[in-house]
């Protein structure tokens, strides 16, 4: 019956009513996945950058999360224009792929290195990660502006698993040939990745151009709305999803853990960050059916225990091992099942928590909470390395197992879902429709 049900979905999803979000999702995919940090990080790490150096960058585009709370003012002075607000960040931050790919001819022609190149990355990284956290979030209000409740809650799951099987199918092979020819042209080889991702990226913007407008949106002010103050459940979701959050900061990037640790190659790598996305395709598409059916709070809370064993798998990634690799796999995939069950959860959760414009407000304050908690993670688990990285594999594994702790908190902390007897018997009472 299930099955039934999902291939029955993804009919509805294949209807050229929705052609425009298939080519958002192609786009979405190649930009996100090959200028990505599976790419990035093992880029950095090729030009020279020490592993707590790489492990500092990715606190940039945890910490872009944060400008979500500029989000309603920047809506205000612009009287509401969603869709030119995220066309506009989209024009800078999409064809990022083609600023990274000069990076990467001029550093291989030498005419730029030492510090000047990680300082050039961290800038364009921070740039790019702001606005372009910027667009994520509006496309969330966008497609719940312009698309009935029904085809929202079939489209947004659909599009982020066509999305990812896109990159990941592009990924995989990418990290075969980056292994190929890096050796022959060094750090150049990364131009390759990067090139294709921006010129997907300014297809992505005309993409976007063609979504149905979504009107004048304008979140309403606390003061004069009551909808737009945080419920208790909607307060409570917000601090099981910070400390979830810290431990996603506090386990460091498995690119660096793989490359300076384990001595794997950029390319196994790449493979690795493939196979999970591969399996956070299938984990969104099992996880949308779920949400269609079922309850939010509970693949929200089931997200957290998947996630500590994500965590605890790379503690079995001995350096030198032959069965390192086979751990390190296992880590990825169950990372990215953990990952696409709770963005997901994460997401329908505050959509029905809160309606109405003031979604945005409180989606604005859902990033800016979790990305700053996952920033104060990273920057911890940069400051471990850098103080003990010298330790190699016992100052990492401190690290994942913190990072495992940090979600069997979050999983005993977030509450328990309401029976379906009871929550038919509260909606009928008038309270609000799906109980945490």
């Amino acid at each position: 019956m299930f099955a039934v049900s999902a291939i029955d979905d993804w009919r509805r999803f294949g209807d050229p009513r929705f052609r425009v979000y298939h080519l958002l999702a192609l786009s979405q995919g190649v930009v996100a996945v090959l200028a990505g940090f599976d790419v990035v990080i093992p880029f950095a790490l090729a030009i020279g950058c020490p592993p707590f150096v790489a492990l500092l960058l990715g606190v940039l585009p945890l910490a872009g999360g944060m400008s979500q709370l500029a989000v309603p003012r920047l809506l205000d002075r612009t009287d509401g224009n969603l869709r030119g607000l995220t066309l506009a960040s989209a024009v800078v931050s999409e064809p990022r792929g083609l600023y990274l790919a000069a990076l990467a001819v001029l550093v291989s022609l030498g005419l730029l290195g030492g510090p000047w190149v990680v300082l050039i990355l961290a800038v364009l990284l921070a740039v790019t990660s702001v606005l372009g956290s910027i667009v994520t979030a509006n496309l969330l209000s966008w497609h719940s502006a312009v698309l009935p409740e029904r085809d929202r809650r079939l489209v947004v799951p659909r599009l982020m698993a066509v999305s990812l099987a896109i990159g990941a199918l592009l990924l995989l092979p990418m990290s075969f040939v980056l292994d190929g020819i890096e050796h022959a042209i060094g750090s150049a080889a990364y131009a390759l990745p990067f090139l294709v991702s921006g010129l997907l990226g300014v297809a992505e913007i005309s993409v976007l151009r063609r979504l149905a407008r979504p009107g004048r949106v304008i979140v309403p002010p606390r003061a004069v709305s009551s909808v737009a103050e945080p419920t208790p459940e909607l307060n409570r979701f917000l601090r099981v999803s910070s400390i979830n959050a810290l431990g996603m900061g506090f386990g460091p990037s498995m690119s660096v853990f793989i490359i300076s640790v384990v001595g794997l190659s950029a390319g196994f790598s790449m493979t690795v960050a493939s196979i999970g996305t591969l399996t956070m395709v299938v984990a969104a598409v099992v996880g949308g059916s779920l949400l269609a059916r079922g309850s939010s709070a509970r693949l929200l809370r089931s997200s957290f225990w998947i996630r500590a064993l994500a965590m605890a798998s790379p503690l079995l990634a001995l350096p030198g091992a032959w069965f390192a690799p086979v751990f390190l796999i296992a880590s990825s995939m169950l990372g990215a099942i953990g990952f696409a069950f709770g963005s997901l959860a994460a997401n329908e959760r505050l959509f029905r928590l809160i309606s109405g414009p003031a979604v945005i407000r409180h989606h604005a304050r859902y990033l800016a909470l979790t990305s700053g908690a996952m920033t104060t993670g990273q920057v911890a688990s940069a400051s471990v390395v850098a103080v003990a990285g010298w330790l190699g594999y016992p100052s990492f594994a401190f690290l994942y197992a913190g990072s495992a702790v940090l979600r069997v908190i979050a999983w005993r902390a977030a509450p328990t879902p309401v029976p379906a007897a009871r929550q038919s018997a509260t909606a009928e009472a008038g309270a609000s429709a799906v109980a945490w």
